[in-house]
């Protein structure tokens, strides 16, 4: 159950207090890690971690979509999560389903290459030209 993989969580890495439960239920949970802020939400037969990569680069726009499309289909640099845009399409975001019955050891590592792909996918928006 996802609660206990997020307790798990806080309590190794000491900030249990700052992990926020945002629905009544234990279902969904924000990570703040480092300057990233991390979305746990148990679903019905996985789990979805979901990240805020930073602004879309909008000089030269259409390339470095095409770019995202392309890692996304080939999983280049995405480490089986997939790059997106918010409703307005003006921010990246990160999504990764997680199985259900992950160990905590998988959740912990795949948490960790969730918050690598949005860093280097912060620094590719950012010195996109």
């Amino acid at each position: 159950m996802l609660k206990e993989l997020v307790n798990q969580l806080g309590h190794e890495l000491s900030m249990k207090e700052d992990i926020l439960t945002l629905t009544p239920d234990h279902t969904h949970y924000t990570i703040p890690l480092e300057d990233i802020q991390v979305e746990a939400i148990q679903l019905e037969h996985s789990y979805l971690l979901k990240g805020i990569i930073g602004d879309c680069p909008q000089v030269n726009k259409e390339a470095f979509l095409m770019r995202v499309m392309e890692a996304n289909l080939f999983g280049k640099g995405t480490r089986g999560a997939a790059i997106g845009l918010n409703e307005e399409g003006n921010l990246l975001t990160l999504s990764l389903e997680l199985d259900y019955n992950s160990s905590y050891k998988d959740f912990k590592d795949r948490l960790e290459d969730f918050i690598s792909v949005i860093d280097f996918w912060r620094k590719e928006a950012l010195n996109h030209q």
